[in-house]
């Protein structure tokens, strides 16, 4: 999935402003000349930071701006351009970009992109904060009242991906052959879903697991901490659905042996989670050290992740990601 978005008019400078940023910073990027495109990006990506020409035709970057926070309020826009005004800039800075950059100083892009990046990151963990410590389990080691003591503690939660998909998660949900064509909705519904890592709990089994994990109250609390942690950052309604159609067609197959044609099409989804790594903390009254305990999880995000793989006659396959469709947020009119 893309976490930079660049937005310009010319698409030549757009592709080349993406292709400058993934070099240097590594990360997935973005290009569009078309507001409705750039306004698409932000609901199927999580863009993290979006660099907006200011000076466009059909919409200034201010404009799209406006229509982008709607989307994603935590989104850290760039004003991206040449000739803007003092009044333009001033504007921008007040409806919350996080930053300007003329065009002539194009060699420092990469080194705004990443600082806003990071920045997206740190005002996230934010809202991930536990607070005070919260006793998860407690145990008398010895005798029942005088033995020593040694509790649980949930200190910490870091978002590790805001997107994650598990690789085997995928499944087909419909397919086409040559010369079909069919409709599918994707829709989407709530449910809680909580999944302890694999290998993160056969990592932790001679510390924490072995003596927490496999006791069912210890795990129901560790699950019920969490969720309460997920929803303090949820802003959607629990009864908001969202569904989209999309209709697909594949050409007939073709009599020419040499053409490579798509045979089959598989519309394909999964569920998005998202990733956390959970620190506990085993503290002891005997030895008075603190041990501290890393456990991923996941956590499913009311959405879902969207592809199509496409399998030609030759036996080659490609896929090919459609985005996520997430249930919409909250009418507050």
């Amino acid at each position: 999935m893309y976490s930079v978005l660049v937005v310009d008019d010319s698409r030549s400078m757009a592709n080349q402003l993406a292709d400058l940023i993934a070099v240097q910073t590594g990360f997935r990027v973005l290009a569009c000349s078309r507001p409705e495109d750039a306004l698409a990006a932000v609901q199927e990506h999580p863009i993290r930071v979006a660099l907006l020409d200011q000076r466009m035709p059909v919409k200034s970057g201010t404009e799209l701006y406006r229509e982008l926070q709607q989307v994603n309020p935590a989104l850290k826009a760039v004003m991206v351009t040449g000739e803007a005004s003092r009044q333009e800039v001033g504007l921008a800075m007040t409806l919350g970009f996080s930053d300007y950059l003329a065009k002539g100083d194009i060699a420092s892009i990469s080194e705004v992109v990443l600082k806003w990046h990071t920045q997206y990151e740190v005002d996230r963990a934010a809202q991930w904060r536990v607070g005070a410590p919260e006793i998860l389990h407690s145990e008398r080691r010895k005798y029942l009242l005088f033995g020593d003591r040694v509790r649980y503690y949930l200190s910490g939660v870091q978002v590790l991906d805001e997107a994650y998909v598990l690789p085997g998660s995928w499944g087909t949900v419909q397919q086409i052959n040559a010369g079909q064509e069919k409709k599918y909705t994707y829709s989407t519904s709530v449910k809680e879903t909580f999944i302890v890592e694999t290998s993160q709990q056969y990592n932790a089994k001679g510390s924490l697991a072995a003596d927490v994990a496999r006791r069912t109250k210890a795990g129901a609390r560790i699950e019920a901490a969490v969720t309460r942690i997920v929803k303090k950052a949820r802003t959607t309604d629990t009864t908001a659905t969202a569904s989209t159609e999309e209709t697909y067609r594949l050409p007939e197959e073709s009599s020419d042996p040499a053409e490579n044609y798509v045979k089959s099409r598989h519309i394909e989804c999964a569920p998005v989670y998202k990733k956390l790594r959970l620190s506990f903390v085993k503290a002891c009254t005997c030895c008075r050290e603190d041990t501290s305990v890393p456990l991923v999880v996941l956590v499913f995000d009311d959405a879902y992740a969207t592809r199509h793989t496409d399998y030609y006659r030759d036996g080659t396959s490609e896929v090919i990601e459609t985005g996520h469709i997430r249930r919409p947020a909250p009418d507050t009119a």
